[in-house]
């Protein structure tokens, strides 16, 4: 009997340490190397990771959200509603000190606040605001889910009540402008270049929400001949002519578009390279992440070998632009976020172009709905000009066709830059006095009709139609 216990205390001990053994294994040894973790597609839980049926991405904060039957926006340190039905205006809630910006989920509302201490709020529905996530960074909902991207603890993913899904480190520059979409991070830093990058999750085999990260660098630039010494990129990234590099140096040549091609004569030149250089990108829309930036041509004189052996004075590099030439175009082109997901070091991601800028002079865009919105403003010289203009222009993107929509003059003297933010049906305009001491909202609608003010300076709800200024 003694012998049998002994065997049955033996099989037990031996039993529980694979059980701890297997345990430390998965959880605490696996997980350190690299080969555990794999793609989303291969993986067998992949129903279970990111929001993969709609190609929406994360929808950052904003003063201004969409709800199910009407709009949440923001005014200073208050949360109002505008039903779309009557256009009644009501405060859902007021707190202390400003708010920077709100996230809707249907009619789940969360309020971002960054006070020292960074805190995602939730309204509930008697217009309490309760404290809910304590965390910074970049906030962006996607699905049912939360996200915060910050340089300290990287993507964090929480649930509607508050609930820590998942934290995973990514190498990340705070100060970059970023967008977050089925847990890939897309981004531009501010390291000296214009560099756009992906951090691309792997999944550990055993827990989905369990990353690592590699990240990868866009090649958004094409390169057709070899480079002399002293040039910026490498013989490796010659690619042969192709039909994009025929349509860019078409248009080039047609000298409408780009600057000063009358400087040279291009029939002596031959093109060397097309780079992408984007400033700003937008969330994901229907899909697509939309860049604008500089579209870069290079051409190189076709004898040039000899020209610069008659150069005598300065370095390789030196001598290099005496025989080149580039011009510039300001662009707004797409990449579809399933090229960005398959991109490699080896592999060129394909953009397409949406529009040249003919203006020369955006800055910010928003998609939305197969719009872009651009808004612009007269340049600031004079402090005491009353007469500055604010512009909203509207482009349908699969035809790259926009005009101007609308155009008023500012409330407002100073140089203190207006803000645009579009719902589902409206455009609403924010407009700052200095220091943003005093503030004014007007709402139009999305093709540039019935402007109405409303809120005044006070921060009275008005809802009064103003009068715009047709195009000239």
């Amino acid at each position: 009997m003694r012998g049998k216990n002994k065997l049955r205390l033996s099989i037990l001990f031996t039993l529980f340490f694979i059980i701890i053994f297997i345990t430390v294994l998965i959880f605490f040894v696996l997980p350190k190397f690299d080969f555990m973790y794999i793609s989303a597609d291969k993986h067998w839980q992949k129903e279970k990771i990111g929001d993969r049926d709609e190609k929406t991405g994360g929808k950052g904060v904003g003063y201004v959200a969409q709800g199910e039957n009407g709009v949440y926006f923001i005014y200073k340190n208050r949360l109002l509603y505008i039903d779309d039905k009557y256009e009644n205006i009501k405060e859902v809630c007021k707190d202390t000190g400003m708010i920077q910006g709100s996230l809707v989920e249907g009619d789940t509302i969360f309020l971002y606040k960054d006070d020292d201490i960074g805190w995602i709020n939730k309204v509930d529905s008697s217009g309490k605001i309760v404290r809910f996530i304590f965390d910074s960074g970049k906030t962006y909902i996607e699905g049912e889910n939360i996200y915060t991207l910050n340089s300290k603890y990287g993507l964090r993913k929480y649930d509607f009540n508050g609930n820590r899904i998942s934290s995973n480190k990514v190498k990340f520059d705070v100060a970059s402008i970023n967008t977050v979409f089925d847990n890939y991070i897309f981004y531009r830093g501010y390291d000296g270049d214009d560099d756009v990058e992906v951090s691309i999750p792997k999944y550990y085999l055993f827990d989905v929400n369990k990353i690592k990260y590699k990240t990868r660098k866009l090649k958004l630039s094409k390169y057709y001949l070899q480079p002399e010494a002293g040039d910026i990129y490498w013989k490796e990234d010659v690619i042969p002519y192709d039909s994009f590099a025929k349509e860019v140096d078409k248009t080039v040549r047609e000298g409408k578009i780009f600057d000063d091609t009358t400087e040279k004569n291009l029939d002596d030149y031959e093109l060397q390279s097309v780079e992408l250089l984007p400033w700003s990108f937008s969330e994901v829309q229907d899909g697509y992440i939309y860049l604008y930036g500089e579209q870069r041509v290079t051409y190189r004189d076709k004898n040039y070998k000899e020209k610069m052996s008659v150069i005598k004075e300065g370095w390789e590099s030196e001598k290099i632009k005496k025989v080149t030439y580039t011009t510039i175009a300001r662009v707004l082109c797409r990449i579809n976020i399933e090229d960005i997901k398959d991109t490699s070091e080896d592999t060129y991601i394909n953009y397409e172009l949406v529009c040249y800028d003919l203006n020369k002079n955006w800055g910010g865009f928003i998609i939305n709905n197969k719009n872009a919105y651009v808004l612009k403003e007269d340049e600031y010289f004079d402090s005491s000009k009353e007469d500055r203009n604010i512009y909203v222009y509207s482009m349908e993107v699969d035809t790259g066709l926009y005009k101007e929509i609308y155009r008023k003059e500012r409330f407002f003297i100073g140089n203190y830059y207006s803000e645009m933010f579009v719902t589902d049906k409206y455009i609403f305009i924010y407009e700052g006095s200095e220091y943003g001491v005093k503030e004014c909202i007007t709402r139009i609608n999305r093709d540039g009709n019935n402007p109405i003010l409303v809120m005044d300076e006070n921060g009275e709800v008005v809802m009064k139609p103003l009068e715009s200024k047709s195009e000239e």
